[in-house]
């Protein structure tokens, strides 16, 4: 791979498209570079100058010509594919509003940011209110499902919590992760700047829906008849896309996961739904985290800040209004009406949101 840019360990930078590579006091010195045939590669001191140093990789290379023309070329293969870029422009205009959208909010936001190891590179990453830092990923071109679940896991093992968005209508229905769909055949000047990006699919309601006899969908756990209990029911919402994002680094908007059988369908909701619906079933849903080891570690290589995860017990934000809860008991003490342990509680000891079926018929 050709690059024009050198970094030498004790010299400095040097430009070979330049005579002197750029160091006037040093005359000769392509020439000794061209002498210089140890073994290893690394101990003829040169590094890429180019776009691998400005990733903070240390990258081997060896100077030679071809046909009078001066090339110096990378010691590793897999080092070439940071030269070349593959991103569409609407692709660089995703992560542009991106990261433009999520500064105007308040939050650290950088473009191509990778892992200490380089095993996770996220197009976005937003440091925002949330226990984990979210990586936005732009998914444009073909990727297999395998790959998908794949770059996911890696992002959660580093602490890291991916936000999948594509304008492809196929790899949207694919499911495998919590994917956000936007209009396809858009200008990157309209995804840049368009005041009416909006998120078509991927962000949904979740509701809560007694299993009797007046619910027409089967049973989730019998598959047969009914067993009384709550289970999830979700349906599609738009959002702006601006607001999404906003809404995920504040931690407004979350991922959920509703099994249905045998297969998961992942989605985004609002943080108040979900809590709504974990309080009442008195199970997560929520995408698995990272191992225990890190999380236990408390912090990332990524961003020094604590890792703990506290589970947030106001619930706020435009779509339900439950009013003031100032007043209210902690999460935790069983309901006197049903007995489960995780509904929200007022001073008389009912069920602050409404959704145990025995407080609605008592009250």
């Amino acid at each position: 791979m050709v690059n024009d840019k050198l970094w030498h360990t004790d010299l400095g930078e040097l430009d070979i498209t330049r005579p002197d590579l750029g160091r006037r006091e040093l005359p000769g010195l392509w020439e000794l570079l061209l002498k210089d045939t140890r073994t290893p590669v690394s101990r003829r001191q040169l590094q890429c100058g180019g776009v691998c140093r400005q990733l903070g990789y240390v990258e081997w290379m060896h100077v030679y010509e071809r046909q009078g023309k001066r090339i110096a070329a990378h010691e590793a293969k897999t080092a070439e594919r940071r030269h070349v870029s593959n991103e569409s422009p609407e692709h660089k205009a995703y992560k542009e509003r991106t990261v433009r959208v999520a500064i105007e909010a308040g939050h650290r936001a950088e473009a191509e940011v990778r892992t200490p190891d380089g095993k996770v590179r996220s197009d976005v990453l937003i440091y925002g209110a949330t226990a984990m830092p979210t990586s936005f990923e732009i998914q444009r071109s073909f990727e297999t499902d395998g790959s998908i679940r794949r770059r996911n896991k890696a992002s959660f093992d580093h602490d890291i919590l991916a936000a999948w968005h594509t304008d492809d209508t196929q790899m949207f229905n694919r499911n495998e992760v919590a994917w956000t769909r936007t209009d396809n055949n858009l200008p990157p000047r309209a995804i840049r700047d368009g005041a009416h990006l909006q998120v078509r699919g991927g962000y949904r309601y979740l509701d809560m829906e007694k299993c009797d006899e007046r619910r027409a969908r089967p049973c989730l756990t019998k598959r047969t008849g009914k067993c009384g209990k709550w289970h999830p029911v979700s349906r599609p919402r738009q959002i702006p896309y601006d607001d999404f994002v906003r809404g995920v680094a504040a931690g407004d908007v979350v991922q959920a996961g509703v099994k249905e059988f045998r297969t998961t369908f992942h989605f985004w909701t609002t943080s108040q739904e979900l809590d709504r619906f974990e309080d009442t079933a008195g199970r997560s849903i929520r995408p698995t985290g990272p191992s225990p080891r890190r999380a236990a570690s408390g912090a990332s290589p990524q961003d020094p800040t604590c890792r703990a995860r506290p589970r947030i017990e106001v619930h706020t934000g435009p779509v339900l209004d439950w009013g003031n809860r100032s007043h209210w008991s902690p999460i935790g003490a069983p309901c006197r009406y049903c007995g489960a342990p995780t509904h929200l509680r007022d001073e008389a000891g009912r069920p602050a949101d409404k959704t145990c079926a025995e407080a609605q018929l008592a009250n």
